[in-house]
């Protein structure tokens, strides 16, 4: 009779401890999760902020301010004269002016992308006449980058997109006078927001200061049709798709109505200057 009771007993202690042990594990799993939760959050934040910061300098501050205005003015000169925005960089900055470029050219805007590297072997050749070279390094002092300018002609206009906030700080614009910065700073370096000096919010800011030059040269250029343009450029995929529908059903909440297409018919006058 004890060991009939006895099974019973070890399988109610086994049950037990297996709760326990799966609750315990569940405290650990739930502080392992918002540990994740919290350090996944402060990437998010800690970028958007950079971003509010970045968009109020070029709110407030002259320098910014100026930079992309003549910035936009460089770009939409060179498409009239039918030139080019020559992107260049290396590394994560290349891989930002890609992105710049596809942009641009989805959007009707002359481009192309000039890697740093390959630039000196040969790829020069891409820079013409009326183009406008845009550099796209958050240090300003990238050795492949500083290695180009000696061979690029005082003429050629050149933008700087940098983390710097003043010309006169940028190594890049050492010598072009004429030459324009596009700030791109961050608030904070990013070893001190994420532990690793892994290009991240940097990146963001860049890209987002690109999409910005990029967007208002399209609407100085093109007004109203810069999503006809879009359309006519990106056909393909779920954008494609959705720019489509949306010019249909602007298209046919614009077009002319029976009562628009059919002549008005003007009140006759009778001979006695009465109206029939």
């Amino acid at each position: 009779m004890a060991l009939a009771n006895a099974a019973p007993c070890r399988t109610l202690k086994r049950k037990r401890s297996e709760a326990g042990f799966e609750s315990r594990q569940n405290i650990v799993h739930g502080r392992s999760a918002a540990k994740t939760l919290d350090r996944a959050t402060h990437v998010l934040a800690t970028e958007a902020t950079a971003l509010g910061i970045v968009a109020q300098l070029y709110q407030t501050d002259p320098v910014a301010r100026t930079g992309l205005v003549d910035a936009v003015d460089l770009v939409t000169m060179a498409h009239r004269k039918r030139g080019k925005v020559v992107v260049c960089g290396v590394g994560k900055s290349g891989l930002v002016g890609s992105k710049m470029v596809a942009t641009m050219k989805s959007l009707g805007i002359g481009s192309s992308f000039l890697h740093a590297a390959e630039a000196v072997h040969g790829d020069l050749g891409d820079i013409r006449e009326n183009d406008v070279l845009l550099f796209i390094s958050y240090s300003g002092r990238t050795a492949e980058l500083l290695n180009i300018l000696p061979h690029i002609p005082k003429s050629t206009p050149m933008i700087a997109l940098t983390s710097h906030t003043a010309r006169e700080a940028c190594p890049l614009l050492d010598g072009r006078p004429t030459s324009v910065l596009l700030p791109a700073p961050i608030h904070e370096p990013e070893e001190v927001s994420f532990g690793v000096a892994a290009p991240t919010t940097s990146t963001t800011v860049a890209m987002a200061v690109g999409d910005m030059l990029a967007l208002t040269v399209a609407e100085q250029l093109l007004d109203s049709s810069v999503a006809e343009v879009f359309k006519h450029n990106h056909p393909g995929g779920a954008i494609g798709e959705t720019a489509t529908k949306r010019l249909q059903i602007h298209d046919a909440e614009t077009l002319p109505t029976p009562e628009m297409l059919s002549p008005r018919l003007s009140p006759r006058s009778s001979d006695d200057g009465n109206v029939d």
